[in-house]
């Protein structure tokens, strides 16, 4: 019989590394997501999100002059 499998589920959890999700991070997703602007979504441009509280907050880069030319052939 191990033991030590016993003995751990008597001990306290290790707290988890979490890692700031305030701060905005690239995100690359296939389905249409809510933007904070309430905007409809650019087929170019990049997909930042960050977590709020319990949500998750996303918002999108403007297209750049050379992004809409590159799009439109």
């Amino acid at each position: 019989m191990d033991f030590a499998l016993l003995f751990n589920l008597f001990r306290k959890p290790k707290q988890a590394k979490v890692a700031d999700v305030t701060i905005w991070h690239k995100y690359e997703t296939l389905l249409p997501v809510p933007l904070v602007d309430g905007g409809a979504r650019n087929p170019s441009g990049q997909i930042w999100r960050r977590l709020n509280g319990v949500k998750w907050e996303y918002q999108q880069d403007p297209e750049t002059i050379e992004e809409f030319d590159a799009r439109q052939y």
